[in-house]
């Protein structure tokens, strides 16, 4: 939250101590105030004092800034006296809680300082990127009209296709298209997919974008009518046809092709300014300290010897094997990458620039700058509270498997969150026409599933995950699993058991159908959700434990919180009529 106060804290830049006074920002603003209000021959406005904690002054002022940052859900419905009253209780707490962990010697603590660093160092690295990288990237109107000409960009075709399983048999196909059979002929006698029924075409037009690459290089650049050689992909091999083709105009595509640019500006603008830094500061690598990078990477042995040793150093500063490894661990959250080759890509960047950026910024005293400044202070501030609480609770609570169980078996009907499985009588058809006798028989009495017996065409289709199918028009679709059926009668039904439905068009054929069962929602398995619940269990008992802590500080910090209830009241009332 953004407070215009901050709070004594000891802080160490380039190696010098300086101290961010308690409450600077409110002592900047008074400055300013005053030097505006001398310029004018009058004396400040006072800015009232709602609560004090010591000698730190909560003001109107800042009581407004802090409401103002409040998200929704803690704000109360009706904001009244009483209401404010509780918003600065939470200032006044968090007051406390700092004095207690200052008194306890946590902002001295090494860990916290090296987390504080490197979140300084983060942001010290964006700013210099945004002052050497992002201000100075340009892309002109011509530049972006050449791009689209020399790429040849906005293309988009209306394809056919026939699929084949083996290249022989793609090949027989085109030979059967050279002597004259129509593609959608074809399609019809020789095509293993699903839409040959349709002559094989696809419905729609596709960008350069929606395909597959082999697909897009063996099939774009053909004209209307024209159809290509038999293409690998993983479904088998494809014939393609052009039945359409047409191009966007540049100016749907500008902002694409801007964004698209403006990456590839960007990269290249960053590696220049990165090469020149490097240039400058003799930056040199010890290239055969990679596959230590990589024995810490894969856990094959990095030695604590290891990992101190430079991997690149140059004037001002240096990167250790162990470095680089917290590194790559830190941007690479899945994946590592395998070899020497990817892990030098990844540290020349992204690992390198920044450290880069960060003495750069370091040289420029950068750090001093008042956005750094009040950051710092900021996280300094939350780094101490959420110590301090960590402190009171650590190790303290245990959940026990029994009471996970418990919870959930008591709530378990708000778990019931699972599409059910759905158990249905199927009668699929060719077309819409067959369908409507088919519906008319069943309402005139005949049975369903004798009807799927003589007229269903589903034991000759291939089967699809997730259903299972009956020649006598028996399905049971699983949960999770999506089809027309489930997009019909939806992940709960009791309404529409036992009516007859249809036609409903179902992959290019026609249903008639009927719900032979409710269907109702499954609940998550507690497998899944055993930790959550342990973790929400947790975290209640936690609060338990800190909730009593902080009703002790209350109590032995009450004596250094002094209330204005004028003041405060005079403060809920102009709220309240504004």
């Amino acid at each position: 939250m953004a407070e215009p106060r901050r709070f004594a804290l000891k802080e160490k830049y380039g190696g010098e101590n300086s101290l961010i006074i308690r409450s600077a920002w409110a002592c900047m603003a008074t400055i300013v105030l005053w030097g505006a209000c001398a310029q004018n021959g009058e004396m400040p406005v006072q800015n009232p004092s709602i609560v004090k904690v010591g000698d730190v002054s909560i003001t109107d002022e800042n009581f407004s800034a802090y409401i103002a940052d409040l998200p929704n859900f803690l704000r109360a419905e009706n904001e009244d006296l009483s209401a404010y009253r509780s918003y600065a209780q939470g200032l006044v707490d968090r007051e406390i809680m700092l004095i207690e962990a200052e008194k306890r010697g946590i902002d001295e603590l090494p860990e916290l300082k090296f987390v504080l660093d490197k979140e300084t160092n983060k942001r010290l690295a964006q700013k210099i990127s945004r002052l050497l990288v992002d201000s100075e990237l340009r892309v002109e109107e011509s530049e972006l009209l050449d791009a689209y000409e020399k790429f040849d960009l906005g293309w988009e075709v209306w394809p056919a296709h026939i699929l084949s399983k083996t290249e022989a048999d793609a090949q027989k196909v085109i030979e059967e298209l050279r002597k004259g059979t129509s593609f959608s002929e074809a399609a019809k006698l020789y095509s293993k997919a699903d839409d040959a029924v349709k002559g094989g075409n696809l419905g729609s037009f596709f960008g350069q974008g929606d395909v597959v690459p082999a697909l897009r290089e063996a099939s774009f650049f053909l004209d209307e009518g024209e159809f290509s050689e038999p293409i690998r992909t993983k479904d088998g091999w494809e014939i393609v046809k052009i039945l359409k083709k047409r191009r966007k105009g540049f100016a749907s595509l500008r902002g694409y092709i801007t964004e698209r640019m403006t990456k590839v500006k960007w990269a290249e603008r960053r590696k220049a300014v990165v090469d020149s830094l490097s240039e400058r500061r003799n930056l040199s690598f010890e290239y055969d300290r990679v596959h230590d990078v990589l024995n810490g990477l894969f856990r094959r042995g990095l030695t604590p010897e290891a990992a101190s040793e430079e991997f690149i150093r140059y004037q001002g500063g240096r990167i250790l094997v162990g470095d680089a490894v917290r590194g790559i661990r830190d941007l690479k959250k899945g994946a590592l990458p395998p070899d020497s080759t990817e892990v030098l890509g990844e540290i020349e960047r992204w690992i390198l620039p920044d450290s880069l950026f960060v003495l750069e910024a370091r040289d420029q005293q950068r750090e001093r700058d008042s956005d750094i400044v009040s950051f710092r202070a900021q996280r300094q501030i939350a780094l101490m509270v959420n110590q301090l609480r960590l402190d009171q609770i650590a190790g303290k609570v245990t959940i026990p498997d029994e009471r996970v169980e418990a919870y959930y078996e008591k709530y378990f009907d708000t778990y019931k969150k699972l599409p059910g499985i759905i158990h249905m009588t199927e009668v699929l058809v060719e077309t819409e026409a067959e369908a409507e006798q088919i519906l008319q028989l069943a309402r005139d009495g005949e049975s369903l599933r004798e009807l799927a017996v003589r007229h269903s065409i589903r034991p000759g289709m291939e089967k699809l995950g997730g259903h299972a199918f009956a020649d006598s028009g028996r399905v049971e679709i699983a949960s999770l699993f999506q089809s027309p059926y489930r997009t019909f009668f939806g992940d709960s039904n009791d309404k529409d058991m036992g009516v007859l439905q249809g036609p409903l068009e179902v992959q290019d054929r026609f249903s008639v159908f009927r719900l032979d069962e409710p269907i109702e929602k499954e609940a998550v398995p507690f497998k899944q959700v055993k930790r959550p619940i342990r973790v929400k269990l947790r975290e209640g008992e936690e609060s338990k434990i800190f909730d009593a802590f902080l009703d002790s500080i209350r109590s032995e910090y009450a004596e250094q919180v002094e209330w204005n209830e004028e003041a405060l009241a005079r403060f809920a009332e102009k709220r309240e009529s504004s």
